[in-house]
């Protein structure tokens, strides 16, 4: 059976959230950037208007910090420009909310289409990209082409809840654009 409670927010409640949250007008903007476009591409899946959107597992509290979270770092490391080559995800069916959905889900595809993410589908069973996690992609504004040659400054690395064929890990790299190398001509 499914047992566990979800929360159910509107698109106001979570701002409500996000305004009384102690953090830079920088992080504010991008947790409410990154909350306006979930809400956006769960309109368009349900047919509604924004304002009618509630959110469930997204409502949730942990994911409310989550973006909060990625927000306050994302300012607090001052980055110029954000690189998403693609997004990678699995493939197959998830349960969800409103019943079994293909991966990826229809909010997932909503804002890839909308802010031009591109995808790429791994052979792995299972949701490697949520609405949230595109998202905040979305809301970054990246561009999708790694410089010819760069150095990397920091590594992070986090480690995802689920178990697929292989780690459920996202890493991202501080990295600093090195000049296109010289070839000596004969």
């Amino acid at each position: 059976g499914h047992r566990h409670h979800h929360e159910h927010r509107g698109l106001a409640d979570i701002e409500r959230i996000i305004d009384a949250a102690d953090m830079t007008a920088g992080a504010r903007a991008l947790a409410h950037k990154t909350f306006r476009i979930v809400a956006e591409a769960e309109a368009k899946a349900h047919a509604v208007p924004v304002d009618q959107v509630h959110f469930h597992e997204v409502g949730a509290i942990d994911s409310i910090v989550d973006i909060v979270a990625s927000s306050v770092l994302f300012d607090s490391l001052n980055v110029a420009r954000v690189i998403v080559p693609a997004l990678v995800d699995g493939h197959g069916t998830i349960r969800c909310q409103h019943g079994i959905i293909p991966i990826p889900a229809p909010a997932t595809l909503n804002v890839c289409t909308a802010h031009g993410l591109p995808l790429t589908q791994v052979d792995i069973e299972g949701e490697l990209v949520t609405p949230t996690g595109a998202a905040l992609v979305a809301a970054f504004d990246p561009v999708f082409e790694l410089p010819v040659r760069y150095t990397v400054r920091r590594a992070g690395l986090g480690a995802g809840k689920r178990a697929y064929a292989r780690p459920s890990m996202l890493r991202a790299l501080l990295i600093e654009e090195l000049p296109a190398a010289r070839i000596a001509s004969p």
